[in-house]
């Protein structure tokens, strides 16, 4: 089964430098990481975590759709690691990355599900 999801609107894809963020930037990793977390543990999503721009192109009930087909497919969420570049989340079956962006209002504006890696195996 092909799952694939671009629920991504103005995502920046370069490497981040490999330092240590300032305090502002890593407060926005633990908001994103949350807000991933959340979604993938409850299967839905909070339209109020979404800029405007975004829900204006896809909808709270395509991106709740997408987390249950990716829960449906993956089994059980499990864990999230995060990496500059994105987080891996890890469910029973795989794994799956996750690209977010928020804005600087702290609203999510980019948001991208990359095809599953079904058989990775979960959280080490």
């Amino acid at each position: 089964m092909h799952l694939m999801l671009a629920l991504l609107l103005s995502f920046d894809p370069s490497p981040a430098p490999a330092v240590t963020p300032p305090p502002a930037m890593a407060a926005a990793v633990e908001l994103a990481r949350s807000r991933v977390e959340t979604m993938l543990r409850t299967g839905s999503a909070d339209a109020t975590w979404f800029s405007s721009d975004f829900l204006g192109q896809i909808s709270i009930a395509q991106v709740n759709g997408v987390l249950t087909n990716l829960l449906k497919t993956m089994g059980p969420f499990q864990s999230l690691e995060y990496t500059p570049q994105k987080f891996v989340a890890h469910f029973a079956k795989g794994t799956d990355d996750v690209l977010i962006h928020l804005d600087s209002d702290n609203k999510i504006d980019g948001l991208l599900f990359r095809p599953p890696n079904i058989g990775t195996g979960a959280a080490p």
